[in-house]
């Protein structure tokens, strides 16, 4: 079952083992690549859903549809037609917008929220504020990633990103270099209008901090403590069912960076809440 239609998108799903369902939701740019690691462990005890999200990837590029609040309802689709109620969500990165609008939305779906590298939860415009390292902003970036894919192609645009990551995307790692050029072909994968279709998800992601502190199950939030937009749990210093784990040495891919310390912190995260 690799195609599932989801609120008028097919969209590439993988499913892999069996018991409780975890859905891994990968950010903007990125696709399912991210978790190898972390399906490898945890399908041995649960069922692992992973899955491209629309235009990214091997999915359908839709010609419209990409907001926040939509891409929320391709997940409660997606689970629809798969048949799955309650459910662990990790999220990476800018979905963990789509994650936490998700909760919101359908509460009762849930069993636990795992948001990797949350500082996206400030929303449009405010979150490109939390961007002052990186030498362009969100747009300008993926402007320019479609401008070199439709002169060189995706070879091109691979080999940019290998030359430039380090002021034009300071969130991948410098001393891992097989994650860095694993992380190289994940952004450079995608059809060509997604990197100008990625505007209407970005600019419309609302500022979803409070919105945050209305979910009521557990939440876990996981960081690299060297991310240059680093999470601030502090403003969630209220919220009695979030909690704050730091990895050691990481940016913003935590998962492929140091996946065993990673899928210990999720591990015990699952213990904790007894799932």
């Amino acid at each position: 079952m690799p195609y599932v239609r989801a609120n008028n998108c097919d969209l590439y799903v993988e499913n892999t083992g069996q018991g409780k369902p975890i859905v891994f939701l990968h950010g903007q740019t990125h696709n399912i690549d991210l978790f190898p690691a972390q399906i490898a462990e945890f399908s041995r005890g649960y069922r692992c859903v992973a899955y491209e999200r629309r235009g990214h990837g091997r999915s359908q590029v839709a010609p419209y549809g990409y907001s926040v609040w939509n891409q929320a309802h391709d997940l409660k689709d997606l689970l629809d037609e798969l048949g799955l109620d309650k459910i662990v969500i990790v999220a990476v990165a800018m979905s963990t917008t789509i994650a936490v609008t998700f909760a919101t939305q359908f509460p009762d779906r849930l069993a636990g929220l795992v948001l990797c590298s949350w500082y996206e939860l400030d929303g449009y415009p405010l979150l490109e504020e939390r961007r002052k390292k990186h030498l362009m902003s969100f747009a300008d970036l993926h402007m320019k990633m479609l401008d070199v894919m439709q002169k060189e192609g995706r070879q091109g645009l691979e080999r940019y990103l290998q030359e430039n990551y380090e002021t034009l995307l300071p969130i991948f790692p410098t001393n891992k270099p097989d994650v860095t050029r694993k992380l190289v072909e994940i952004f450079a994968c995608h059809p060509p209008s997604h990197y100008w279709q990625t505007g209407e998800f970005y600019t419309s992601i609302p500022h979803l901090i409070p919105k945050l502190r209305e979910v009521k199950c557990p939440v876990l939030g996981i960081c690299g403590d060297q991310d240059p937009s680093p999470d601030q749990p502090e403003k969630l210093g209220d919220m009695p069912n979030f909690s704050q784990a730091w990895i050691k040495g990481a940016r913003r891919f935590t998962m492929m960076e140091s996946p065993r310390e990673f899928n210990d912190v999720v591990s015990k995260f699952l213990a904790r809440i007894g799932y």
